[in-house]
């Protein structure tokens, strides 16, 4: 699937699929020989205040659980952090694509009576991921436990500030770790030197599928070849020059009307 992507094989009707570019991208990290690169994209994830997702112990392992069926929801993914002490951290990821949020909040009716349809996506999620039955259904021991945190995955370009304000607002979950991060950190993990010579291939077939889904950060123009311009001045290095073609004389004249 990820080469379908990057040579364009995929047809039209899947072709901006979330579901397909999700699995591409996270599925390319899962076969990684090392957590290392995946970690890299997860903590540059930003809270409402702006703080870097961290883990206090260093994680030795991650498990990939795609789309499991929470009580409310379907997270795109949820990944299973586990630390150098066995401890466990939960980590959903809400991937978003060209589209906005599936749901919000619908304040015309009232909490109680409100369907998962009326309810805000995120503030779902989180609820469902401090869900008690939420461990059982992943196969861990809630008393393992350390962290749980929602991941808001968008290409926004700046920090999406009101979605990520309505999913704290309306979530009832006892904790409400939400953060936002940006496609562009899953390239820029991807860039990392590779460990291994399959490390470097996946690496690379993951650069070139964020470039084709123009899942990258702006990082500037770049060399630009020199233009002449037609009959004007350019510079070539550090040299002025001048037009090679001679200059006529420029001739002015006034006409003064008189009233």
């Amino acid at each position: 699937m990820l080469n379908a992507i990057i040579h364009g094989k995929l047809p039209s009707s899947v072709w901006n699929s979330e579901d397909v570019i999700t699995s591409s991208i996270l599925g390319g990290f899962r076969y990684l020989s090392n957590v290392e690169y995946v970690m890299q994209a997860l903590c540059s994830s930003l809270d409402i205040d702006r703080n870097l997702l961290s883990f206090p112990v260093t994680i030795k392992k991650v498990r990939y659980v795609f789309w499991p069926s929470l009580k409310q929801c379907e997270p795109d993914v949820v990944l299973i952090l586990t630390d150098e002490n066995d401890g466990i951290h939960i980590v959903g990821i809400e991937a978003k694509y060209m589209s906005p949020k599936s749901s919000e909040e619908d304040e015309t009716v009232d909490v109680e009576q409100r369907e998962s349809w009326q309810r805000d996506q995120l503030s779902r999620e989180l609820e469902d991921l401090n869900d008690s039955d939420t461990p059982k259904k992943l196969g861990i021991d809630c008393r393992d436990i350390i962290s749980i945190q929602l991941i808001y995955l968008t290409n926004h370009t700046v920090y999406p500030e009101e979605d990520i304000e309505s999913g704290l607002k309306y979530s009832q979950a006892p904790v409400s770790n939400l953060y936002w991060m940006s496609w562009a950190s899953f390239y820029e993990a991807a860039c990392m030197k590779s460990k291994t010579e399959q490390d470097r291939i996946i690496l690379s077939e993951l650069r070139d599928l964020c470039e084709r889904k123009n899942l990258t950060r702006f990082s500037g123009w770049g060399r630009m070849s020199n233009v002449l311009p037609y009959y004007g001045f350019y510079s070539s290095g550090s040299t002025i020059k001048w037009p090679q073609k001679v200059l006529n004389e420029t001739e002015w004249n006034y006409n003064q009307n008189k009233g």
